[in-house]
């Protein structure tokens, strides 16, 4: 037994008065009435024996004592068994509120409101003079409240920590509470969490946990315990310094979750993307389960999808989607039984993009010679109507002061004086050697039939038929360094392409109007408009570059306000926050914009967050028997104040039964 509030003790003084007034009562005095008609009701009571009414008087006495000392233990809060955190001075409660502890039950109940149960039950053992200390973590830790002996302070914040949709970090979180733990020793931390201590901890230290000292009064299992704990997980903890998990987790949870997605625009094909979705299904699952993947495109379901998945199985899958820019994709995962929601939606806008700018220069009269090449602007015409771009015909003696606003430039048929090193460049039918390309014309053309490709996954190459074209090489060029060969004749490159200090090139070494099999079919077109395209995706603003970050970084972002956007009670919901110091905490799940019109996108897609772990059978069984004596091992309240309620009874009934009124 155990008092946590012992200083109202004194207050059991107080039953020196009824003890007094029972041995020093007033003797009976003999008054004169002018009438006995209300006496004689009473005279059935006073004919009791002598013995009787001295019986009466002592149990009236001991249960006046009684209901007094009752008062008074109730307000002393005395515990019969007390928890074994009586020998210590400090208690932090370590909270897990990552994404995973929203798993809900049956009952709908989620991680978090067991772990709070748990740790007001244990908290009502703890004695008033023993100083608690709360964190929350989840990619970081935070202290939520300082060591403080207030209950009902503490009791506070705890029921203001909500669950994050965020990974949680465990080994960080651990490191903090150690040093709010050291503080004040002997210490313990209570580590709640559904997925267990070692499972939590991604590297664990290889360092074997020191051995805390013994406090007075502790309870040599309980020790043993928290540094069993502490071995399994490979932490090392200071002197005086224990450590104890609580799992809260589901006994046999089910979870699928979408675990990883990125989207691209197609190559070549205005409007179309490519996206590419993994699920998965948590290991501890008990069996196959079979789930829907929605597919929502502007708020219209455009590929609904069936997926099935094995426990521990991840699978990927690409979608094609054709939709307008801007238009809001959302992904929606659906299976039976699914514990855990935080992890089934997916929300990113489509990535829109603005008109390429290209400058194609060319001289009037050609430098081989040759007539003046038309299928260049053939092959520019050709795919000028069907995508963004805008084509600027500039002579090579006006190339100097038209180069603003252009975002990848064409020399046809000849070179510049002064090289574009902050441009992209594609070299066609050279005619000499310009900037980091070395070219030496051929003293006649040379015709290859065929041509050997280097590498057919290039995305100059996209699409292109290279075994069916023909070529006339008019140069030859080095390829050494970052240029990689596409297209070879005769051990010589013709079409090359690669990056030199930063700066793309591409390089055709051939005339189109000379080669037999190449301008009047559908591969020189493709491979001008995959050129261009290539070599545009380094130029700034062509295609919007969504900042895609897992939940929880903190990002750069300009601007004074932010605007979210995110799917919740079945439609888009809108929130603004303010800004601060230029970063950005992505704290929720959703669509961000600032005010000066940066934006991006932030999932979850965690794997360990999904693969929701069961909970351990021994934890269980723990958990089990805190639940089964928490009323005898906590406060004992309760215990008293039904004691003072049941002598009142008695005492009625005993001794005010026959009152009159």
């Amino acid at each position: 037994m155990q008092f946590l509030n012992p200083g109202v003790l004194w207050l059991s003084l107080l039953a020196i008065i009824p003890i007094a007034l029972y041995l020093f009562r007033r003797k009976s005095k003999v008054v004169d009435v002018s009438t006995l008609v209300f006496f004689k009701t009473l005279a059935r009571e006073h004919q009791e024996s002598a013995w009787l009414r001295r019986l009466k008087k002592i149990v009236s006495l001991i249960l006046t004592l009684i209901m007094l000392l009752g008062v008074i233990f109730a307000l002393s809060r005395l515990i019969l068994s007390p928890l074994s955190e009586k020998s210590y001075r400090t208690i932090v409660v370590l909270l897990d509120r990552s994404a995973s502890m929203g798993a809900t039950d049956a009952e709908g109940r989620t991680r978090l409101d067991e772990a709070r149960e748990r740790i007001r039950t244990r908290l009502e053992a703890v004695p008033e003079d023993v100083g608690v200390a709360l964190i929350g973590y989840d990619v970081r830790p935070e202290v939520i409240q300082p060591r403080t002996l207030k209950r009902r302070e503490l009791l506070s914040r705890l029921g203001e920590i909500s669950v994050r949709p965020v990974a949680g970090q465990t080994r960080a979180a651990l490191d903090a509470a150690v040093v709010l733990a050291r503080l004040e020793t002997p210490a313990l931390i209570w580590h709640v969490t559904d997925a267990g201590l070692v499972e939590a901890i991604a590297e664990p230290a290889p360092q074997a946990p020191a051995e805390p000292a013994a406090a007075p009064d502790s309870d040599p299992e309980a020790e043993a315990d928290a540094l069993a704990s502490a071995e399994k997980a490979g932490l090392e903890l200071p002197e005086g310094v224990s450590l104890e998990t609580l799992d809260v987790a589901l006994p046999a949870p089910i979870n699928a979750g979408i675990t990883a997605f990125q989207i691209r625009p197609v190559p070549l094909e205005h409007g179309r993307f490519e996206a590419f979705v993994q699920v998965g299904l948590n290991a501890a699952a008990p069996e196959t389960v079979k789930g829907k993947l929605d597919v929502f495109l502007g708020g219209l379901l455009v590929q609904p999808r069936e997926v099935e998945l094995d426990p521990g199985e991840r699978f990927g899958l690409v979608l094609k989607l054709e939709g307008a820019e801007d238009q809001l994709l959302r992904l929606r995962l659906t299976v039976p039984g699914d514990s855990l929601a935080t992890d089934n939606e997916v929300l990113e806008p489509l990535p829109h993009s603005r008109p390429i700018v290209a400058a194609w220069v060319r001289p009037e009269e050609p430098a081989h010679g040759f007539r003046p090449d038309p299928y260049t602007e053939v092959a520019l015409r050709a795919f000028i109507d069907d995508y963004e771009f805008e084509i600027l015909a500039v002579k090579p003696d006006q190339w100097a002061g038209s180069r603003e606003g252009v975002d990848v430039v064409i020399f046809d048929d000849c070179v510049p004086e002064t090289w574009p090193e902050d441009l992209p460049v594609i070299l066609l039918n050279p005619p000499g050697s310009a900037g980091p390309v070395r070219v030496v014309p051929t003293p006649a053309p040379v015709p290859h039939e065929a041509v050997r490709v280097g590498n057919d996954q290039h995305p100059v190459l996209f699409r292109v038929s290279s075994g069916r074209v023909s070529v006339t090489q008019t140069s030859v060029f080095d390829a050494a360094g970052s240029l990689e060969p596409l297209w070879i004749g005769n051990d010589e490159p013709l079409l090359a392409a690669g990056e030199v200090k930063g700066q793309r090139l591409v390089v055709m070494a051939f005339s189109p109007g000379r080669s037999d099999r190449l301008p009047l079919t559908a591969s020189f077109p493709l491979l001008i408009g995959n050129a261009l395209l290539w070599c545009a995706e380094t130029a700034p603003g062509v295609m919007e570059k969504v900042t895609e970050s897992p939940t929880g970084r903190v990002v750069p972002a300009l601007g004074t306000q932010v605007t979210w956007t995110q799917w919740a009670d079945g439609g888009l919901k809108t929130s603004t926050a303010n800004l601060t110091g230029g970063l950005l905490e992505l704290d929720r799940a959703g669509v961000w914009e600032t005010d000066t019109g940066q934006r991006g996108a932030a999932h979850l897609l965690s794997r360990a967050e999904t693969d929701l772990h069961p909970r351990d059978p021994a934890a269980a069984e723990q958990a089990a028997t805190e639940m089964r004596t928490g009323l005898l091992s906590g406060n004992a309240t309760w215990l008293f104040l039904v004691l003072v309620a049941l002598v009142l009874l008695v005492e009625s009934y005993l001794f005010h039964r026959h009152a009159v009124y």
